[in-house]
């Protein structure tokens, strides 16, 4: 994954558009979006779960000025524990006065069929994308009000809405993203802050490599070896279409300096399609496309 990000000098005096705390910073969306946003003009918080793993976009940003900001937090850290996200949330709104926007953008694919994984492997997906997102956005939501101005943007999936052979926890996991950020979002429009949720298709970043498989996904004592070996050679095809992250970056700061964003942004052709597929096709019709594709 290459993104090259332009020389133009911007005056880091302090004068920040806005600031911009990022999830999973490290690698990805989250570090494509902390550089784009920090050559942009945005001061920007960046988080991960390791503190060193921030040190090349630490560097890189900060070439003309202090704009990228690292910390330290791990978000699936119980409530209590030391360096939780409920105690380290009221002290960076502390020590920088605000935070504007809000990118819950860590998280991972948890792959297999449902029968070969594990409650405990779908507990930690669900506290991954789902409960992390929750507890993050509980954090911010009081000081955005109180500013009268707020954007939480939830980087969700086409998988929540469109949900494929294999990927039956990831989905799940992302449907229920999409639900709380519909009813947050109703709950704090009123307030002047918005919740979206961004809905990417095939993009280059490491969510492959770091998607965990299920304990018992390819276990012998279930049917779907064929299946998997043709979900695979499928999937090979599929790596043809994939899209430079930057698209998600520059989409982002649109939701970030819209007067009224929207509650959900497709983007991708595949993602687009997929939603509007599943809209005007019979269900039956719908379902057999997608297993077609798939496997």
């Amino acid at each position: 994954m290459s993104t090259s990000f332009s020389k133009v000098s911007i005056s880091m005096s302090g004068n920040f558009k806005k600031t911009v705390f990022i999830t999973g910073a490290s690698s990805g969306i989250g570090k494509i979006t902390s550089l784009y946003l920090c050559e942009k003009g945005y001061k920007v918080i960046g988080s991960s779960r390791k503190l060193s793993r921030l040190d090349a976009i630490n560097e890189q940003a900060n070439t003309r000025g202090k704009c990228f900001y690292p910390v330290e937090l791990d978000i699936n850290l119980n409530f209590g524990e030391k360096g939780c996200i409920e105690e380290v949330i009221p002290k960076l709104i502390s020590e920088h006065s605000r935070i504007d926007v809000l990118v819950n953008n860590a998280g991972y694919g948890l792959w297999g069929p449902i029968e070969g994984i594990s409650v405990s492997e779908m507990e930690n997906q669900f506290k991954t994308n789902v409960f992390a997102p929750f507890r993050l956005s509980k954090m911010v939501i009081s000081s955005m009000r109180n500013q009268g101005f707020g954007r939480i943007i939830n980087i969700s999936s086409v998988a929540g809405w469109v949900a494929t052979p294999f990927n039956g926890a990831y989905a799940s996991s992302k449907f229920a993203l999409e639900a709380q950020t519909e009813a947050l979002r109703m709950e704090l429009w009123p307030f002047g802050v918005t919740v979206s949720s961004i809905q990417p298709g095939l993009f280059d970043t490491d969510f492959q490599s770091n998607m965990v498989q299920g304990t018992d996904a390819e276990s012998e004592k279930l049917p779907y070896g064929y299946l998997i070996d043709r979900y695979r050679k499928k999937h090979k095809k599929w790596r043809k279409v994939i899209r430079n992250p930057i698209r998600i970056s520059k989409l982002i700061e649109r939701i970030i300096e819209a007067d009224k964003p929207r509650l959900r942004y497709p983007i991708g052709v595949e993602a687009r399609a997929g939603m509007i597929g599943s809209k005007i096709f019979p269900e039956r019709i719908y379902q057999w496309m997608i297993s077609r594709i798939s496997m």
